[in-house]
């Protein structure tokens, strides 16, 4: 009977330390567990901060979007004004050189709304107004086209002189002969 006991009381023991054991295994583990979501939110911290675009790279990206325009590949450029525009919704250039794309391409309706945007933003520029009365003007929509070059002069404006020249018709000072 004794040597009974005295195996039921090893066996007691041997089962407490491995309780014992398997708390501090439990402890450890939670201990580490904190440790790496420490390390692993830390990481996710200056990955963040390292994505936040810098003013240098932010001119980089604008100069290759314009590039890519200049060189006739509207779609490559699109996609880059594009994630300009995702990165900072009130980027003038950006929103302007969509709009721009839009006419190029005829897509009328992204014109409006790009442009719209654009003299939302510099309501006294004249460039986003001539493209837009350009898209009114395509759309046979003539009174629209007029009203958007409200503030223009169209007779000394480049653009409307070298690209546009069709809107000194849409928008005349002159009454109309009878």
């Amino acid at each position: 009977m004794n040597h009974e006991r005295r195996a039921a009381r090893e066996c007691y023991v041997a089962c407490e330390h491995n309780q014992k054991s398997e708390m501090k295994f439990t402890t450890i583990s939670i201990v580490l567990a904190g440790a790496a979501i420490f390390v692993l939110a830390s990481v996710m911290r200056s990955q963040s901060a390292a994505a936040e675009p810098t003013a240098e790279s932010k001119q980089l990206e604008i100069d290759s979007a314009n590039r890519l325009f200049q060189a006739g590949k509207f779609a490559e450029a699109g996609k880059l004004y594009s994630q300009i525009v995702v990165q900072n919704p009130k980027d003038y250039s950006a929103i302007l050189q969509l709009g721009r794309i839009a006419l190029l391409s005829n897509r009328l309706g992204d014109t409006k709304e790009w442009l719209e945007k654009a003299i939302s933003l510099r309501p006294d520029d004249a460039d986003a107004k001539i493209m837009l009365a350009q898209a009114f003007y395509r759309r046979d929509d003539f009174q629209k086209a007029a009203a958007a070059l409200s503030g223009v002069d169209v007779s000394s404006n480049k653009l409307i002189r070298e690209q546009y020249p069709t809107l000194n018709v849409a928008k005349s000072d002159k009454p109309a002969a009878r």
